[in-house]
C-alpha cells in the first residue's frame, strides 16, 4: 500500500475506506449524520392535555409555540458559530470557522379542541411542558402564540 502523506496523513481507516470504495461507498458515507428529532409525549387528563417535548440545547428564546384550536406547533432554531485561531508551521495565521444551525419543528393535532386562552408552557432543563385545557368555548382566529416560562 502506498501512503499519500502529501495530501493528508495516513490513518488506519484508509484501508477500510478503500475496501468499501470498491463497492461504491467510503467510510464517510457510513458515518451517522446528525439530525435532530423532537420526541413528544401527549398525556390526556380529565380537563387538559399535557404535552412534553424534548428540546435539549435550545434556549427558551429560540423556541416558538403556537396553538390554533386543536393544532399545536412547536418550532425551535439554534445557531452556533465557533472561531479558532491557530498558527501554522510556516508562521502564517490560520483562521478556522464553523457554522452550524439546528432547526426542528413539529405540528400535532389533538383529538379535541382546546382553550387557547388557558394554555400554559414552561421550559426547564431541555424539556418543554405545555398544559392545554380541553374544550375551547371560544376559538381565536389565526391561533395564538404562547409565552414560555
Amino acid at each position: 500500500m502506498v501512503k499519500n502523506t502529501m495530501l493528508r496523513p495516513y490513518t488506519p481507516f484508509d484501508e477500510i475506506d478503500q475496501f468499501f470504495g470498491r463497492f461504491g461507498r467510503g467510510v464517510d458515507s457510513m458515518l451517522p449524520t446528525t439530525t435532530t428529532q423532537m420526541a413528544v409525549d401527549i398525556a390526556s387528563e380529565d380537563d387538559a392535555f399535557v404535552l412534553t417535548a424534548d428540546l435539549p440545547g435550545f434556549d427558551r428564546e429560540e423556541i416558538e409555540l403556537t396553538v390554533d384550536d386543536s393544532v399545536v406547533t412547536i418550532s425551535a432554531e439554534h445557531r452556533h458559530e465557533t472561531d479558532e485561531t491557530d498558527e501554522g508551521n510556516d508562521g502564517s495565521a490560520y483562521l478556522h470557522r464553523e457554522r452550524r444551525m439546528t432547526s426542528v419543528q413539529r405540528r400535532l393535532t389533538l383529538p379535541e379542541s382546546v382553550d387557547d386562552e388557558g394554555v400554559t408552557a414552561a421550559y426547564h432543563n431541555g424539556v418543554l411542558t405545555v398544559r392545554l385545557p380541553k374544550e375551547s368555548t371560544v376559538a381565536i382566529e389565526g391561533g395564538r402564540r404562547i409565552d414560555i416560562e
